[in-house]
């Protein structure tokens, strides 16, 4: 795998030779050796959060990152860290995917809780 230096490089000239070999998440997961697993998949929830997604890709997503060690919590900071830059609304827009994913009834603690 080339340095930093050459990744950003090739990624901005769009160099499909880079990506090429990479031909899925597990693939790509071996080459974020400067990142640890709990982070690498932490930052893939963000970036799920920040374009959006079905379900069930935050559901495995998710799953990834909780198996990885991160916890709940930490899944809902990760939204905090980027509502700032993607925008609340996009944040918001996307919690009651996010809440199906955790297996979590937002609806019923919507119905049964003053907001």
């Amino acid at each position: 795998m080339p340095g930093y230096q050459d990744v950003l490089r090739l990624l901005a000239v769009n160099d499909r030779r880079l990506l090429a070999g990479l031909r899925g998440v597990d693939e790509a997961t071996a080459v974020c050796r400067h990142l640890d697993p709990r982070t690498t998949a932490l930052v893939r929830v963000a970036s799920l959060a920040a374009v959006g997604g079905p379900v069930e890709t935050f559901r495995w997503t998710i799953q990834d990152a909780l198996e990885a060690g991160a916890d709940e919590d930490q899944v809902v900071a990760v939204l905090l860290a980027i509502a700032p830059l993607v925008g609340v609304a996009r944040v918001a827009a996307i919690v009651p995917t996010v809440a199906l994913a955790l297996d979590y009834d937002l609806d019923a603690a919507l119905e049964s809780h003053d907001v």
